[in-house]
């Protein structure tokens, strides 16, 4: 064997505790390397982090909601705050303010609009009941303002404008005429056409309405009309009459859907709520339990009451 040989041999060559070292050092890596892939998987639990992300959820929405509450509260705050500092009490005659004063006096702009256009038509006001029949004066605002009215009586320039002829025309001009009452529930057209305002058109709107609904309860149903404003309602609200002993009802247990759908309170959807409910109950006593079943609202309800028998 030459010199080299045996040097490369011994440069190659292990003791028994270097190659003892060096099998542990490989067993280290092997395990090492392949420890990912042998090792077992742990169970993780999504549930834990969805209920977590659940609360954190519910946490964001509660928070925004009770800002936009907040909000909403300080704006409602803020708008009672600016109505109250331009709401003012101070004595007035309802026969002479103008627009500005009954704004000031707490009315709307529009409230205000129909109480100086009744005056243009020729309408008084004698007394504070008389400003209190006004559509747009309602009880809240008569009692607070009731104390400020101050009406200056003028004096008739003679007797015989205290009952002037009537002069009405169709086309309901200002002319001066008695002041006629109807009873709107039995009138016919022409005896509507006496009330201030109201002409052939208005006369037959008002007779289809009170056929569909069976009557009138209120005055306010008139707003229902198509076309009937609060300007025209009060030409003539203080001539109305209302008989609620005249309004035809009907029977809810007897009458079908198409019958039930057909009535103004009534929509296709609510009619077959109700018959579906009496064919489940058998019979309906009152229309609480309607409104119990959600089948109609605490306001269909009211409507409802004075056209309906059980």
């Amino acid at each position: 064997m030459t010199k080299f040989s045996k040097n490369l041999k011994e440069l190659f060559s292990f003791t028994r505790n270097e190659r003892i070292a060096v099998a542990v050092l490989f067993a280290i890596l092997m395990i090492v390397f392949l420890y990912p892939y042998i090792a077992p998987k742990p169970d993780i639990n999504d549930d834990g982090f969805e209920d977590f992300k659940l609360l954190v959820d519910e946490f964001e929405n509660g928070k925004a909601e009770s800002e936009t509450a907040e909000q909403a509260a300080k704006a409602k705050d803020s708008q009672q705050q600016k109505q109250k500092k331009q709401t003012e009490t101070f004595d007035f005659d309802p026969n002479t303010a103008d627009e500005n004063t009954f704004v000031r006096l707490g009315f709307s702009q529009k409230q205000a609009a129909v109480i100086i256009n009744y005056r243009n038509k020729g309408g008084k006001f004698k007394t504070a009941d008389d400003f209190k029949k006004m559509y747009v004066v309602d009880d809240k605002n008569f009692e607070r303002l009731q104390p400020y009215i101050k009406i200056k009586l003028q004096a008739d320039k003679s007797t015989e404008n205290k009952e002037k002829p009537d002069y009405s025309t169709h086309n309901n001009t200002t002319a001066a005429r008695t002041y006629i009452f109807v009873e709107i529930n039995s009138a016919d057209t022409a005896e509507l056409k006496k009330l201030h305002g109201i002409g052939s058109y208005y006369a037959h709107l008002i007779v289809d309405y009170r056929n569909k609904l069976g009557g009138f309860a209120n005055i306010n149903q008139l707003k229902e009309i198509r076309r009937m404003d609060d300007e025209r309602i009060q030409m003539f609200a203080n001539q109305v009459k209302i008989d609620t002993l005249l309004i035809n009802k009907f029977n809810i247990n007897t009458l079908t859907v198409k019958e039930l759908s057909q009535h103004p309170y009534i929509n296709s959807y609510t009619a077959h709520g109700i018959a579906q409910y009496r064919d489940f109950a058998g019979k309906i006593e009152n229309l609480q339990q309607l409104v119990k079943e959600k089948i109609l609202t605490t306001e269909q309800a009211e409507k409802l009451k004075y056209y309906v028998e059980f």
